[in-house]
């Protein structure tokens, strides 16, 4: 047991230089993922013609709206048409075909066909629809088995599908070739939506699609549903390895559509193309509606902010009853894209181009050997990180922490790679954020930072602990440096931890662990707080402070909400700064921070300490940040300093009102005492 505590007291500087070790072995992968970051930069638009072909159905003239719209889309810089696996009702929607059921052809035919048979009646209408459709409908059906037989009305071409009309309306056919050819003759690039509808996978037929849509220009799919093509099919012929070869034979790639649940297979279908993503935006329906300024500011922010290389645009019809008329928001969503104010203006303004998007190129990256060595000094230092952070509240378990830590990580190494990262990476910025508090408590208490004006305390022990925040920031870029973490194809894991247990063991620390130099005296600290009667001003105390708690989880990751005024108030500060800090730093945490630093100087220790153990939110929120891995590093980079400058200012704002109160107090006192 003594040998335990000689090595233990010896073992802090061993793991603060492994630290340091890793800290310097992860900076090479920081910047193979800030060059990577760098190789695609322009930026795609792509609007949904499915959807305008139904909000033009509404029109007298569809195909004159359909058409201007069109051309009104291709002014504005929409460079790219998505087009869909056809349907009978799409195909009616263009004019190639009319469908009736047995009933309406039996009224249409003076009830010569039977009006009880569930049955569906296609005419083609036109020459190149009966040489063009005709085949493509006939072929998809008796895929399905249903029978087609021959069946016209009067001059007009057609066919009997034994199938009822509202499911053979639903039933997925290729792409439309005669629409591809009239947007490519337009001057459209055109992307494909695809489904998995059809099953079982058909290699053959896939192939006879992918090579049209390639003639056609296509160069990437964006799928339609819960899952990639081929996804159902895949764990009993292996139907997503023979799309992904399919896939780069014809040089077409994919999309994945962000803040939406990953598709199945999308994941297996990007590792076989190689990575050929790219992510994208899709801006729904009910929201084409929104004032252009802000669809612009919306297009703008997810360019630069978080990797976008591709939006996509809808629209829908909407009746107004006041007005007697159905409208749509082609025009609303021309608007936000055109002019100087407009996004793709913006959008050129921050460094993109707008044309077709293109993934990222990761390139080599470094060589294999080294990157396995650095991976395993990256790996070490942050299970010593780790370590140290345990070494904080117990001392003597800190070399016990850091066995137990390399002997879990050599066993989730053989186990899962990914795991292993994901749990090192979610430690690390649990640990880097909790020293950093810890750090400055001490600091504060201790007199180390005193000396010299409170602007300057404040600013050191501010700095000195979003350097030791860095470090935690540095770990989780080398960890998760794969691709598939830029495109968000896996993710940081334990966001609700990471914003929680930095708090709560800041909070601990100050309580229970500081000052103390046995666990009796942790212990005794805990009893005296547990038995410490409480009163009605504790329990409003404890309410306001859960209803905090669940506002700040409420806002927690991309799924958070907002108010409208926060709302408007980001939304300035984007325009005013081009990257918005993170509000709950630089107006609550930094400012808590840089004002505990003060008092706890002074003759309100107690009170200080508590808002430093606030202050990590602040801490916690640098580390979340660049936990944002499709976040550019440079724009996290810039939101942090911000949030930084603008907390301490605010912060120091704060110590002069103190003063401005505490003198005021004074006077008060002595005037009563008189």
């Amino acid at each position: 047991m003594a040998l335990y505590e000689r090595w233990s007291r010896r073992a802090k500087l061993a793991l603060v230089t492994m630290t340091l070790a890793g800290l310097l072995a992860s900076l090479p992968f920081a910047f193979v993922r800030q060059g990577t970051e760098t190789t695609a930069d322009t930026v795609e638009f792509v609007f949904d013609y499915r959807d305008l072909l139904e909000v033009s159905s509404y029109r007298s003239k569809p195909a004159d709206y359909m058409l201007d719209r069109l051309l009104e889309l291709k002014r504005a810089g929409v460079h790219s048409m998505a087009v869909y696996e056809s349907s009978l009702r799409e195909l009616e929607l263009s004019g190639r075909v009319q469908t009736l059921s047995s009933a309406e052809a039996a009224l249409l035919t003076e009830f010569r066909l039977s009006a009880n048979e569930k049955s569906t009646y296609v005419l083609f209408l036109g020459g190149t629809s009966e040489d063009i459709i005709r085949p493509m409908v006939v072929d998809a059906f008796g895929r399905l088995g249903v029978e087609a037989v021959p069946w016209n009305f009067g001059d007009i071409p057609g066919i009997e599908l034994a199938m009822p009309k509202d499911e053979a309306l639903l039933q997925a056919l290729d792409p439309d070739p005669i629409t591809m050819a009239e947007l490519q003759a337009l001057g459209f690039h055109l992307v494909a939506r695809l489904s998995d509808q059809r099953q079982p996978f058909d290699p053959e037929r896939t192939e006879a699609m992918l090579a049209d849509l390639a003639a056609y220009g296509v160069n990437r799919i964006i799928f339609e549903g819960t899952s990639v093509t081929g996804a159902a099919d895949d764990a009993a012929s292996d139907s997503l390895t023979v799309m992904a070869e399919l896939m780069n034979k014809y040089g077409i790639g994919l999309a994945t559509v962000e803040m939406s649940r990953p598709q199945v297979g999308l994941g297996k279908l990007a590792h076989l193309t190689d990575y050929n993503v790219v992510r994208l935006h899709s801006l729904p329906p009910n929201l084409s509606n929104m004032a252009p300024e802000d669809l612009a500011d919306r297009f703008a922010l997810a360019a630069q902010d978080r990797n976008i290389r591709m939006i996509f645009l809808n629209t829908a019809a909407s009746l107004d009853t006041s007005l007697g008329i159905r409208k749509d928001t082609v025009a609303n969503l021309v608007k936000s894209l055109e002019g100087p104010e407009g996004a793709i203006a913006r959008i050129q303004e921050n460094g993109f181009t707008v044309g077709i998007a293109e993934p990222f190129r990761v390139g080599d990256g470094l060589p294999g050997g080294v990157a396995l060595v650095l991976k395993a000094l990256v790996t070490a230092g942050a299970v010593a990180l780790i370590a140290l952070a345990v070494g904080v509240f117990f001392p003597r378990l800190m070399l016990a922490a850091f066995a137990i830590g390399l002997a879990g990580s050599a066993g989730l190494f053989v186990l899962s790679t990914t795991l292993l990262s994901q749990g090192l990476a979610l430690g690390a910025g649990i640990a880097s954020a909790t020293l950093a508090t810890v750090y400055a408590v001490r600091r504060a208490d201790a007199g180390g930072a005193r000396g010299g004006s409170a602007v300057g305390r404040a600013a050191l022990l501010l700095a000195a602990a979003s350097a030791i925040s860095f470090v935690g920031i540095a770990y989780i870029v080398a960890l998760l440096d794969h691709v598939t973490y830029l495109y968000v194809l896996r993710q940081y894991r334990g966001v609700s931890a990471l914003h929680l247990v930095p708090i709560a063991l800041a909070f601990a620390y100050v309580l229970f662990f500081h000052g103390e130099e046995s666990l009796r005296g942790v212990a005794r600290r805990v009893l005296s707080f547990l038995t410490t009667n409480i009163t009605v001003l504790w329990v409003a105390l404890a309410a306001v402070a859960g209803v905090a708690a669940l506002y700040y989880l409420s806002r927690t990751g991309n799924a958070g909400t907002t108010s409208s005024v926060e709302r408007m108030f980001r939304a300035a500060l984007q325009d005013t700064l081009g990257v918005r800090p993170r509000t709950k730093e630089f107006l609550l945490a930094h400012p808590a921070f840089v004002l505990g630093v003060y008092l706890a100087a002074g003759a309100r220790r107690k009170l200080g300490l508590l808002l430093i153990a606030l202050g990590s939110v602040g801490q916690l929120s640098i580390v979340d940040t660049f936990a944002h891995l499709h976040t550019p590093l440079a724009i996290s980079f810039i939101r942090v300093c911000y949030g930084l400058a603008f907390g301490l200012a605010i912060g120091l704002v704060l110590i002069a009102l103190w003063r401005l109160l505490e003198k005021g107090w004074s006077r008060w006192t002595a005037y009563l005492e008189r």
